[in-house]
């Protein structure tokens, strides 16, 4: 008499594996609402980096600057090491430019550039649709 063992085992899971991971369902489906709750009454921040990022480049122009020309409308230029750094307002977006050459687009739907220039210092004002509304003063 020949005795076969058979190689697979078809089991399956016991009842306490089962029931221990249907709690474990349970819990995760219990805690998710209040996580999404939470997390749906935090408010997105309106971050406008892109203005930030134009006050700060024009700040670090305007220390290494020898010289600041203005057309007391649309245009700031300063001379520094690198060549002619102008900042022009057109068409609602400020650009900047080295020696009239790589314009960039630093700053988008601009509705207000206003340059006043005065004997000791020049002033800046931005305003863009959103919520972005800076003045910057540069001593000449």
């Amino acid at each position: 008499m020949k005795i076969y063992a058979s190689a697979t085992r078809n089991e399956g899971f016991s009842y306490i594996e089962v029931l221990f991971s249907l709690s474990i369902m349970s819990m995760i489906a219990f805690i998710l609402p209040g996580v999404f709750g939470v997390f749906s009454q935090l408010k997105m921040v309106d971050a406008n980096l892109d203005g930030d990022i134009l006050v700060m480049d024009i700040i670090e122009v305007s220390e290494a600057a020898e010289e600041v020309v203005t057309n007391g409308r649309d245009m700031i230029a300063f001379e520094t090491e690198r060549g002619l750094e102008e900042y022009r307002y057109r068409d609602s977006r400020i650009i900047k430019s080295i020696d009239g050459k790589g314009f960039i687009t630093m700053l988008f739907d601009v509705v207000e550039w206003k340059i006043s220039n005065e004997e000791e210092a020049v002033s800046i004002r931005i305003k863009t649709n959103g919520e972005f509304d800076e003045t910057i003063i540069i001593r000449k």
